[in-house]
This record gives structure tokens, C-alpha cells and sequence, in this order.
């Protein structure tokens, strides 16, 4: 009885093959930090779909999104992706009120492990004084009065949750420690 029922749960899946969908989705002004595989990265925030990337979505911190989107259903993949989206058209951008704050996670370290010499695990890259790259996507603005703070997390390799407020872009500010 158990076979049959497997079999017939599987049979319409093998007919159709991968299933195909448009929709629309939401994304947030900012992305997260995500435990992945063996390293930590950014992905997007949508809290109608589980799309943490789109292919062709040109994102921009600190605006809202609506997307037009294809989402193909690939299976379950060994990371829990079950789905793969690409953009058909933006439907709506906003921008944030500068008044707006969210939080985001701070690892100073990519990679889970030691890696072999000459290879980077770091997340953040000065860029001057006061203003560090993360991920290679976002600049973080670090105010004279959390500078010292920061830069003793970072050096310590000790991740941490912080506020930000939207400078531009491709820019945000820390406004305080979690």
C-alpha cells in the first residue's frame, strides 16, 4: 500500500516535470545574513516566497520591491532550495522613509573553518576611516562613537546584531548595538 501511494505521489510530479508559475512577490529594503552551506552570504527578504535571489533582479538597498516573477519548482536541493526564480518585470519600487531602521546580523568571518593561507574568510573591507564593505555588497557608515566598538568586533572576529538607517543605494549607517 505504501509503494502505491509513493507511486502515485511521484507520477503526476514525472509527468509535468519541473512546474512553472508566475507570480508576484515582495521584497524587503535590505537583505540578511544567511547560514549557508559552508559560508554565510546576503540574500533578499521576501516575506511571500522564498526567493532569496532573483535572476535579472537588479537590487538596490533601501526601496521596496513588487516583482513580476517566474518561479520554477527544481525539487529539494541539499542546501533546502526548492525553487528558482527570475524576473519578468518590476512592478513597483519605493523608497524607504529616512526615518526607517531594521537590523541585520554582522559576521566578520565567511567561512565556518580555518581555510588555507592566501585565501580571505573576511566579510568586511575598509574602505576609509569609518566606512567598511560587507559582503561586497553594502557599505556600513560606523559614526565615530561606535568605531571603537566595531573595530574590536571585527578584530575579535565576533559576529553581532546591529540597527541601521538607509543612507543611499548602496549605503547604510549603524545607529546602534544589539
Amino acid at each position: 500500500m505504501k509503494k502505491l501511494r509513493l507511486l502515485l505521489f511521484c507520477f503526476p510530479a514525472l509527468l509535468l516535470g519541473q512546474q512553472t508559475i508566475i507570480k508576484e512577490i515582495k521584497i524587503k529594503p535590505y537583505m540578511y545574513s544567511q547560514n549557508y552551506e559552508h559560508f554565510k552570504r546576503l540574500v533578499l527578504d521576501s516575506p511571500d516566497s522564498e526567493a532569496e535571489y532573483v535572476d535579472g533582479f537588479d537590487f538596490e538597498w533601501g526601496y521596496f520591491y513588487a516583482l513580476k516573477v517566474k518561479e520554477i519548482y527544481i525539487g529539494e536541493l541539499s542546501d533546502g532550495t526548492r525553487y528558482e526564480y527570475s524576473l519578468l518585470k518590476v512592478i513597483s519600487k519605493e523608497k524607504v522613509s529616512d526615518t526607517v531602521i531594521f537590523r541585520m546580523s554582522i559576521d566578520p568571518l565567511k567561512y565556518y573553518h580555518k581555510l588555507e593561507e592566501g585565501i580571505s574568510n573576511y566579510t568586511l573591507s575598509q574602505l576609509n576611516d569609518s566606512t567598511y564593505l560587507y559582503m561586497d555588497q553594502v557599505e556600513i557608515e560606523i559614526p565615530q562613537n561606535f568605531l571603537e566598538s566595531f573595530i574590536k568586533k571585527k578584530d575579535n572576529e565576533i559576529d553581532f546584531r546591529a540597527d541601521f538607517k538607509f543612507v543611499n543605494s548602496k549605503r547604510v549607517r549603524l545607529v546602534s548595538f544589539r
